[in-house]
C-alpha cells in the first residue's frame, strides 16, 4: 500500500497534448499537488506536454516503476497492463470505465485484466474509478482539473465505491474544517477490496478516522473483524438499502434477518458507526476528531436558557446523564454572575454572565473537578462579540487538547462567522445542539463497545464430547436440503439444546405406544419433505388427550394432505404437549458476506408479524446474548408481568450459546429455526425445529 500512496516513481498512461485529455488532467493534478517523485507520461503518440515528454512505448520507460495510472479505452487496457507487468510494474490504478459495470463484453475484459494481474503478481485499484489521493505525498489522480486548495489536508481517510462520493466527501470535509489524509475510489474491485484498504489505514500513522462509503459488502466478516481490532473509529455510510434479496427466504429466520438487519447488528456489535447521510458522516467525523468520550456524564454550559432546555432533551434522547455541578464549581462561577443565587443545575445557564472570559475558566474548573466525561458549550453571540468569541474558542480548544477531554463547541452566530471558525479554528465546531450531542454519543458508544470487545470474558460452554460428530452423522443421512423434523430434533439434542420429549412413528399402533410412554396430552406433527410451514397445511394437531382422538387426528391429517394434492405422510412425530411458557424464536442463518448470524425474538406465529428481534454475528458471548435480550421490545414479558413468573433468562442464554457453537461447527447448515422455543420459570424446551442445508 505504501507503493500506492507513496510511490517514488509513476507513469500516467493515456496522455496526449490535447487540453481536454483526461489522463493529462491526472498528470497536471500530480504536478499541482506537489508530487516529488519521478513522473512519466505514456500515450499513443509521442509528444510533449506539461514540460515533459510523452512516450509511446512502455519499453521507453525505466524498468520497475512503482505505480501506473491508466486511463485509456477499456479494450486497450489488457494489452497495456500486460506490457507494464512485463516491464516490472507491480501496482496499477485503472480509472478506465467500460468493464463489468457496462456490459457482458466489459465483464470479459475485466476478467482478463484480473488474469494478467495474477500472471505478473500485480495489485490493482479499480477499474472504473477516480483513483487515489494522498495529501502527504502529493498524489491526486482525479481526472478533472483540481485546485489543491479544494482538498484540505487533514487526518481523515476515505474509502468509497463511488468516485462521485469521494468528491462530495472531500468538499464536505474541507467545508467542515476537517480535511483529508487519503482517499481511494475502489471502483469495480477486481482485485483490492475495502478490507485491504481498511487493514492498511488502521495502521496508517497519518490517519485518525476512517470513512467508508459502501453500496455492497462482499467481505462483511473480514470488515467487522478488522474494525474490532482497530484503535481508530470507523464510520460507514452504507447505501443500496432497499435492494430486495434475490433468494426467496425458506425460513422465518431468513425473512427476519435480512441484509439491512444484519448490517446494522454487525456494525453495532463490532464498534462501527453507521451514518445514514453525508451530513451524519461529517457530524460523526467531528465527534471522533475530539478526544474520546469515556463515560456517560455530560456537563453543559449555555448562554441561552432555551438552548439549555434543548440540550436537556437531546442528552436524554442520547442517554447522557447531567449530574448537578459541585459547590466548588458554583463558588468559582459566583463572581462572574450578575445575580446572587446560582442554581447548581446542569446545564448551567450563563445568561447573566457578560464577561465571556468566564467560559474557559468555568470549563477548566469542571475539568479539574472531574465533573464530566464530555463538555458542551453553547454560545450564541452577535457581531460586536466576534473577537472575544474567537478567543474563547481558541482557549477551549487548548483546554480540550491539553487535558484530553472532549469539549463540543456549539456556536450560534452569523453564517459568515461560523464558516470562518470552521476554516480557521482547527477544531470541530457545531451549528446544532442536537448534532453536537449526537457526535459525543457516537464517540461514547464506539469506545464503550471497543472496551467490551477487549474485556469480554470467554463464555464457558460444556458440550457433549461427541456433539459435532453426532450432528455431522445426522446431517450426512439427509435426503434433501431440508432436514426431516426428526433429524432436526436430533441435531439440536446433539448440542445439548433441550427439546420437548418426542419420538418418530410410522403407524397408529406405534403412536399409541409412544403417547402412553410420553404421557398425554400430546402433539402430532406430520414428517414430510413437501411441507415448508406445517401450520399452513394442517400438519400439526395440538393437545390430544387420548388414543381415540389421536387416531382421529392422524387420519384427518392424511386426508388434509390428499385434499391439497400432497402425498399423505408416512411418518409422524409424537411430542409431549407443553402448556405455558413464553414463545421465543431462536434462529441462525449463514450470510454470504457476514457468515453465521444468530437471531433471537418473540416466537410462534408472531415471529414475522411483530419482528421484535435482535441479531448478532456468531460466535457470541453471554454478554452478547444478554444484550440481545435487553434490545427486545418484549423484554418486559420475560421479566414477568401481572403476577406471571419471570422467564429463565439463563436458560435462554445457554441455548443461544449452544446454537452459536452449532453454527460455527457445522458449515453445512444454511438456516435454523427453533420456533417456538418455550421458556419457563425454570428451563427451556424447543417445540419445533427446522434446518436447511447448503445445496
Amino acid at each position: 500500500m505504501n507503493q500506492i500512496f507513496y510511490p517514488r516513481s509513476l507513469v500516467v498512461v493515456g496522455v496526449s497534448d490535447k487540453a481536454d485529455n483526461l489522463a493529462r488532467h491526472i498528470a497536471s493534478n500530480l504536478i499541482e499537488f506537489g508530487y516529488q517523485g519521478e513522473l512519466y507520461l505514456l500515450g499513443r503518440n509521442e509528444g510533449y506536454t506539461l514540460d515533459r515528454p510523452i512516450y509511446n512505448s512502455v519499453k521507453q520507460l525505466p524498468a520497475g516503476l512503482d505505480l501506473a495510472i491508466i486511463l485509456t479505452p477499456a479494450e486497450t487496457v489488457p494489452g497495456l497492463l500486460d506490457e507494464l507487468g512485463a516491464h516490472g510494474i507491480r501496482y496499477a490504478v485503472i480509472e478506465s470505465a467500460g468493464f463489468s459495470e457496462f456490459s457482458e463484453e466489459g465483464a470479459k475484459l475485466e476478467k482478463k485484466i484480473h488474469q494478467i494481474a495474477q500472471k505478473w503478481g500485480m495489485r490493482l485499484i479499480g477499474p472504473n474509478c477516480i483513483g487515489i489521493i494522498c495529501t502527504e505525498s502529493g498524489i491526486c489522480t482525479i481526472f478533472v482539473p483540481t485546485d489543491p486548495q479544494e482538498i484540505r489536508p487533514g487526518t481523515i481517510s476515505l474509502v468509497s465505491q463511488s468516485g462521485g462520493v469521494v468528491l462530495t466527501c472531500i468538499d464536505m470535509l474541507a467545508a467542515a474544517g476537517l480535511g483529508i489524509s487519503k482517499s481511494v475510489s475502489v471502483g469495480n474491485k477486481v482485485d483490492l477490496k475495502e478490507s485491504d484498504y481498511l487493514a492498511y489505514l488502521v495502521n496508517d500513522l497519518a490517519t485518525q478516522v476512517i470513512l467508508l462509503y459502501l453500496e455492497s459488502i462482499v467481505e462483511g466478516r473480514q470488515l467487522v473483524e478488522l474494525a474490532a481490532q482497530s484503535p481508530k473509529p470507523i464510520i460507514v455510510y452504507k447505501s443500496n438499502t432497499s435492494q430486495a434479496s434475490a433468494k426467496i427466504a425458506q425460513s422465518h429466520t431468513a425473512a427476519l434477518a435480512n441484509d439491512e438487519g444484519i448490517v446494522n447488528a454487525a456494525f453495532r456489535q463490532f464498534g462501527i458507526t453507521r451514518a445514514m447521510t453525508f451530513r451524519e458522516m461529517m457530524i460523526y467525523s467531528k465527534g471522533f476528531v475530539l478526544p474520546p468520550v469515556r463515560g456517560n456524564r455530560l456537563a453543559v454550559f449555555s448562554r441561552s436558557g432555551g438552548h439549555a432546555i434543548i440540550a436537556v432533551d437531546c442528552a436524554s434522547q442520547f442517554g447522557f446523564e447531567l449530574p448537578p455541578y459541585s459547590d466548588e464549581l458554583i463558588e468559582k462561577a459566583q463572581p462572574f454572575f450578575r445575580v446572587n443565587v446560582i442554581e447548581r443545575m446542569n446545564p448551567l445557564d450563563l445568561g447573566t454572565v457578560f464577561n465571556f472570559e468566564a467560559y474557559p475558566v468555568l470549563i477548566e474548573e469542571a475539568i479539574r473537578l472531574n465533573q464530566a466525561d464530555a463538555i458542551l458549550l453553547i454560545f450564541n453571540y452577535r457581531r460586536e462579540t466576534i473577537p472575544i468569541a474567537r478567543e474563547v474558542a481558541e482557549k477551549i480548544k487548548s483546554l480540550s487538547q491539553q487535558h484530553h477531554i472532549p469539549v463540543a463547541l456549539c456556536y450560534f452566530t452569523e453564517t459568515s462567522e461560523f464558516n470562518y471558525l470552521e476554516q480557521n479554528l482547527g477544531f470541530p465546531i457545531f451549528s446544532e445542539v442536537y448534532e453536537a450531542i449526537q457526535a459525543l454519543a457516537a464517540s461514547r458508544d464506539h469506545y464503550r463497545r471497543l472496551e467490551l470487545l477487549r474485556t469480554a470474558p470467554t463464555s464457558a460452554l460444556f458440550l457433549p464430547n461427541d456433539a459435532q460428530s453426532k450432528a455431522h452423522w445426522v446431517i450426512s443421512r439427509k435426503s434433501s436440503a431440508l432436514l426431516a423434523l426428526d433429524q432436526a430434533m436430533q441435531v439440536c439434542e446433539s448440542y445439548g439444546l433441550p427439546v420437548a420429549p418426542w419420538a418418530k412413528v410410522y403407524n397408529l399402533s406405534q403412536a399409541v405406544e409412544v403417547s402412553a410412554r410420553i404421557g398425554y396430552p400430546v402433539v402430532v406433527k406430520a414428517i414430510s419433505e413437501q411441507v415448508t410451514h406445517k401450520t399452513d397445511v394442517g400438519a400439526v394437531a395440538l393437545n390430544i388427550p387420548d388414543q381415540v382422538l389421536l387416531a382421529s387426528a392422524m387420519l384427518e391429517m392424511e386426508q388434509r394432505f390428499s385434499q391439497q394434492g400432497l402425498e399423505p405422510p408416512e411418518q409422524f412425530l409424537i411430542q409431549k404437549m407443553l402448556n405455558g411458557g413464553r414463545e421465543m424464536i431462536l434462529g441462525a442463518k449463514r450470510d454470504p458476506s457476514f457468515g453465521p448470524v444468530l437471531l433471537l425474538g418473540l416466537g410462534g406465529i408472531y415471529a414475522e408479524a411483530l419482528q421484535d428481534i435482535a441479531i448478532r454475528l456468531a460466535p457470541v458471548s453471554r454478554a452478547d446474548v444478554e444484550e440481545m435480550l435487553n434490545e427486545l421490545r418484549g423484554a418486559r414479558l420475560l421479566r414477568g408481568i401481572r403476577g406471571q413468573p419471570p422467564a429463565d433468562r439463563a436458560a435462554l442464554v445457554d441455548a443461544m450459546l449452544r446454537l452459536s457453537q452449532l453454527m460455527m461447527d457445522c458449515e453445512e447448515i444454511l438456516e435454523i429455526d427453533l420456533n417456538p422455543a418455550l421458556v419457563f420459570e425454570h428451563g427451556l424446551q424447543i417445540v419445533d425445529a427446522r434446518i436447511v442445508l447448503k445445496t
